[in-house]
């Protein structure tokens, strides 16, 4: 997904192409108001001399030429003076009015086979007086290029100094930093490489840093005198990277690289080495004819590759490698040109773009290590969602299974109960109501139907659910209109506005059945009442209400004391509601205010 628009990118684009390709184009600054020395005589390895304007480059490789230079001073100076040379190749010993002043092949740092390094020579004060001065300068190069010289500067320190260590910076600092960053990266490729063996990418990569390596043989000169004659062998070496270039474009873009391109990393330069080692070939003619022109060309089919992965097959990292290695591509032609002799500079441009390339490659390290974390993170949060998933499907079936279960136990000892109380007690009052029917015992009759009708309320009770309040109620009416009209009660009952409460149990059903109840039968005790109405609607606290009103005579004076109002009372507290009695001028109205969450708590005794 892109992030930003696309004008940001675009202009980033170009921003990032103007700086990469600043080598190509962008010349160092020179001191200005100092003495600038452009023109020599020139005196060959063969003797012959003749006039040169600088900077100049010899005109074959691996020779030796001498440069006389004179400059004058008008007045003695009352500063310090140094010569500035911004730019030679590759050794250089300078010396001034015969003195020598510096060996270059002592003084500098010696950054391989990149040549060109900058020198900053202190005049003594025996050059310094008025008059003509003389520079000579013995120029030696290994024959990898043509020897090289820029123009000289004469002035002060705060004349040269900054040009001399942004020289330094440029061409010796900075490919001591390309060498470092490829050490680190080798190291970091290896260690990636060992713990994921898997990933292949890393071990060419750590192979690419390795051979790399090897152009930097001549920092080995002083150790190893000799060393410059080993640099065709370390070039042959360090081409086998060019191949490596070309595997791991292929692995950016998806596809494996053929076996016998990755047999080319070790067979070619194997092959040149064998050649030059017994002899069979001249060193140089190999490293000319063979080495350099692979060298030289093998970038451009990498770019190629590249590019056909980023245009064709659409791999984002293809793109992050493409530019470093257009530009790399573009510094190895150079560089070739630079050694066949059709341009002249004495600095190697792909050492640069070489940095360039590390810092892409980098990037796709990188790029490849947050990619694969976000999917580490994103699996562990799928796996983190999927476990509290499953863990609160575990919590809901162990409570489903155990809610299963209390109602199991529940319904098994109601069920055991109801059998009890219906094949015991209500059998014994059955025969108690049969004996005094026959007996003519009005009392015993009425006492014993009013103990049937209560163990039924209480057996019915046992039967009630959660938010089946309503349906104890309706079996509570069920049985009351029989009595009431018999009684010659009327009965009005309307339950539709009774708001839905839940927490219901059996105990709690029955306290409910037991208020309303009693609050029926103090309505025909104390009345006697003609017009019972038993209605269910929502309070103005949102809670449920339930209204019992009778036209009979008011009782909620003293007798609201009583030890039926006081067990109505206690049974409403147990419910968690309030009970109120109110005295009408026309009859008496209970109020039962329920909360629609009953909550448990000790059952009342019994009354």
């Amino acid at each position: 997904m892109v992030v930003g628009p696309r004008w940001f990118w675009a202009v980033l684009a170009v921003l990032a192409t103007v700086a990469a390709s600043a080598p190509l184009w962008l010349t160092l600054p020179v001191p200005s108001h100092t003495l600038v020395i452009d023109q020599a005589q020139f005196t060959a390895a063969d003797n012959t001399a003749m006039p040169v304007a600088l900077p100049h480059v010899q005109g074959s490789r691996r020779a030796t030429g001498y440069y006389r230079m004179t400059f004058e001073l008008a007045q003695p100076p009352t500063q310090q003076l140094y010569l500035f040379i911004p730019m030679l190749s590759y050794r250089a010993v300078i010396a001034v009015d015969g003195d020598v002043a510096l060996d270059t092949g002592t003084h500098s740092l010696i950054p391989g086979i990149t040549l060109g390094i900058s020198v900053l020579v202190p005049l003594s004060a025996r050059h310094l007086t008025a008059g003509p001065h003389v520079i000579d300068i013995l120029l030696e190069a290994p024959g990898v290029t043509r020897g090289y010289l820029s123009p000289l500067y004469v002035g002060t320190a705060k004349q040269i100094a900054p040009y001399h260590r942004l020289q330094v910076l440029v061409l010796e600092y900075t490919r001591m930093m390309v060498l470092a960053c490829q050490l680190l990266l080798a190291i970091a490729t290896l260690m990636a490489w060992i713990y994921r063996p898997q990933e292949t990418l890393y071990g060419w990569l750590f192979l690419l840093h390795g051979v790399s390596t090897a152009s930097y043989a001549g920092l080995l000169a002083d150790i190893f005198p000799g060393v410059f004659n080993w640099l065709p062998y370390a070039f042959t070496v360090s081409m086998s990277s060019v191949f490596i270039l070309h595997i791991i474009a292929l692995k950016i873009n998806g596809t494996a690289p053929p076996r016998w391109l990755r047999a080319c990393v070790v067979v070619v330069p194997g092959l040149c080495l064998l050649t030059m080692a017994l002899g069979v070939v001249p060193a140089r003619v190999v490293l000319f004819t063979v080495v350099m022109p692979i060298m030289v060309i093998s970038p451009v089919i990498t770019v190629a590759i590249s590019a056909w992965g980023a245009l064709a097959k659409k791999v984002r990292e293809a793109w992050l490698l493409l530019l470093p290695l257009g530009f790399f591509s573009l510094a190895t032609l150079y560089d070739g040109a630079l050694i066949a002799g059709t341009v002249d500079g004495p600095v190697f441009l792909s050492l640069y773009y070489r940095q360039l390339l590390i810092v892409a490659i980098a990037v796709i390290l990188m790029r490849r290590l947050g990619l694969s974390l976000m999917r580490l993170d994103d699996a562990n949060a799928h796996l983190k969602q999927r476990l509290t998933e499953r863990e609160a499907e575990l919590q809901r079936l162990y409570e489903e299974e155990r809610t299963e279960a209390a109602r199991l136990v529940r319904s098994e000892e109601r069920h055991r109960l109801t059998v009890d109380l219906h094949d015991g007690l209500s059998g014994h009052l059955a025969s108690i109501i049969a004996l005094a029917e026959r007996e003519r015992s009005t009392d015993i009759e009425h006492t014993a139907r009013e103990a049937l009708d209560d163990l039924r309320l209480v057996i019915h009770s046992l039967d009630i659910g959660d938010r089946e309040l309503v349906a104890a109620l309706s079996g509570l009416r069920e049985r009351l209109e029989s009595q009431l009209r018999r009684l010659g009660v009327e009965l009005e009952w309307s339950m539709l506005r009774l708001p839905e409460i839940s927490g219901v149990t059996p105990a709690q059903a029955l306290n409910v059945l037991r208020i309303v109840q009693e609050a029926i039968t103090n309505a025909l005790r104390h009345g006697p009442a003609s017009y019972i109405a038993v209605r269910g609607s929502a309070g103005p606290q949102g809670d449920a209400r339930i209204v019992i009103e009778n036209d009979g005579v008011p009782y909620a004076g003293a007798r609201q004391c009583g030890a039926g109002v006081h067990n109505m009372r206690q049974r409403a507290a147990f419910l968690g509601g309030t009970l109120y009695i109110e005295a009408l001028e026309g009859g008496t109205r209970v109020t039962l205010a329920l909360p629609l969450q009953l909550s448990g708590g000790h059952a009342p005794s019994a009354g």
